[in-house]
């Protein structure tokens, strides 16, 4: 029974620290954000505590530290592609990180059920542990008054809220990373981690709705849940390269790095199926 839990517990611990590789760690999505982000609907905006470093309005006037920027055409357009692309993947991210770990770990919990019942002792450490990464999870990757946030990789941000919204970025004291969430997830073995097909119909139709709404194209309906953390993880690089762009092209974003796509080696690495 304790290798059973041992197991088990390294799958589920891997989504909250480092220190605990993931099941199939041949797969890692080396993303960190070095500052907070939240998006609505009109507005884009950068965070480092209290500060707002830079926010994008109707994803085309550029502010920098208070400051309206005036624009070329072409920097204009960056901008907005820049920014459209946050829009599009900040509240997907969100939606994945909070129902997909829901999803992932209600599966490992009835497969752990399953083994050793619901009466032996692990199960209810489990079960602890279980509570713990979701609520951590859920302090990271918010939604609440319309609009969607994500946490920096690291800081020592305030745990509360200011009159309920964004006003101050979440504590991250946390192990979870928008990269760490989308390791855990884009690990998964779809053959021994099955998620329930109407869980995944009802996933995919609030990305699918997402999508629409931003005019920015989601991973394919019927990919899984491991596809689509690939997927969303692929697309932080994307937009990395465009956050580099912008950085070149308007000096005053020079030093405003969100997005940091880190190396990975895989000496031990499997070929993906």
């Amino acid at each position: 029974m304790k290798f059973f839990f041992i197991s088990f517990w390294l799958l589920v611990i891997s989504v909250v620290s480092s220190a605990f590789q993931p099941a199939y760690a041949h797969y890692a999505c080396d993303v960190d954000l070095n500052y907070g982000v939240v998006v609505n609907d009109n507005q884009l905006r950068v965070l480092k505590r209290y500060q707002t470093l830079y926010q994008i309005n109707d994803q085309q006037q550029l502010f920098v530290a208070g400051h309206w920027l005036k624009l070329t055409p072409a920097q204009a357009g960056l901008v907005q592609e820049y920014a459209e692309g946050l829009h599009a993947l900040v509240p997907q991210v969100t939606l994945l990180a909070t129902i997909g770990i829901d999803l992932a770990t209600d599966t490992v919990q009835q497969m752990y059920e399953s083994l050793v019942g619901s009466d032996h002792d692990s199960y209810e450490r489990l079960n602890v542990a279980i509570d713990k990464i979701k609520h951590r999870v859920r302090k990271k990757f918010r939604y609440a008054r319309a609009n969607y946030y994500i946490g920096p990789s690291s800081s020592n941000l305030s745990d509360e809220f200011e009159d309920d919204d964004f006003g101050l970025p979440i504590s991250t004291t946390l192990t979870t990373s928008a990269g760490a969430i989308l390791t855990s997830l884009g690990s998964m073995d779809s053959d021994k981690l099955a998620i329930d097909k109407q869980a995944m119909d009802n996933i995919n139709q609030q990305l699918a709705r997402y999508a629409l709404k931003t005019g920015v194209d989601g991973p394919p309906a019927q990919s899984t849940l491991a596809q689509k953390a690939r997927w969303y993880c692929d697309y932080f690089a994307r937009l990395d390269a465009m956050e580099a762009e912008l950085q070149m092209t308007i000096p005053e974003m020079a030093q405003l790095n969100l997005i940091d796509i880190q190396s990975h080696s895989e000496e031990n690495a499997t070929t993906e199926r």
